[in-house]
């Protein structure tokens, strides 16, 4: 956990006191005790710093100041096939720890069928993945997170034309920096295990999706979605 966040509604005047899953992570990870100060940022908003004042065993009190805006969320939407539900939580940890905008998590030709009745994908499972997320990167934003029994019910909804920056990862497509040109808000499509159908890649490129490449790996999904995204970041700082 590299940022203690909280809820706004957790703040009484400048006062923070925490008993939960932070607690003990700061207690038997960070090691932390009275006098000691953590990183802080409020859920949706500023980012400072927690002294901690008090320690009972169980609850932490500690005196917040946020004096920094955070960083802006990466303006990325992820498009994810669902994956595998041992790896749907970390590869969402991943996501969220880019702070990407938001992440739609439809269903897919190749996706089991099972996935889609996978406990990891109760909201609140979603939810705490994001977080989890947010906390490793050290930013207040936490994406939306939406599961879609159906992609074209998903595409018709949100891409019913082309527009826009729009990206598909695909082995053997031009690599990724051959079609970013600029820093821009960004769609980034990722299939599941074994790829898109051609079916499905058709209907993504009808709709301006351009296919691109990572390079040579074929990568399995919380791989790529965390190359993607370190790739994208990387070039929007060249481009910038």
């Amino acid at each position: 956990m590299n940022l203690l966040l909280f809820e706004p509604g957790e703040l009484t005047g400048d006062t923070l006191v925490v008993a939960d899953r932070r607690a003990h992570h700061l207690r038997t990870v960070l090691g932390v005790g009275i006098g000691d100060s953590v990183r802080a940022g409020e859920l949706g908003g500023r980012i400072g710093s927690g002294h901690i004042v008090a320690d009972d065993g169980s609850a932490y009190t500690l005196r917040v100041t946020l004096d920094s805006a955070p960083p802006s969320p990466l303006e990325i939407d992820l498009l994810l096939a669902v994956p595998r539900p041992k790896v749907i939580t970390r590869t969402l940890e991943i996501a969220a720890s880019f702070a990407v905008r938001r992440i739609d998590l439809p269903n897919a030709w190749r996706v089991d069928k099972s996935y889609l009745r996978s406990p990891r994908l109760d909201p609140q499972a979603l939810a705490l993945a994001a977080r989890f997320g947010a906390e490793q990167g050290a930013t207040t934003h936490i994406p939306a997170i939406t599961v879609h029994d159906r992609l074209m019910a998903l595409l018709d909804a949100q891409f019913p034309a082309p527009g826009g920056l729009r990206l598909i990862a695909h082995p053997g497509a031009p690599p990724l920096e051959s079609a970013v040109t600029r820093a821009e808000p960004t769609v980034l499509a990722i299939g599941p295990e074994g790829g898109w159908i051609d079916r499905e890649l058709e209907t993504f490129v009808a709709r301006g999706f351009q296919p691109v490449s990572l390079g040579a790996p074929i990568l399995r999904v919380e791989a790529a979605v965390a190359s993607a995204l370190g790739q994208l970041l990387l070039l929007r700082r060249l481009r910038a």
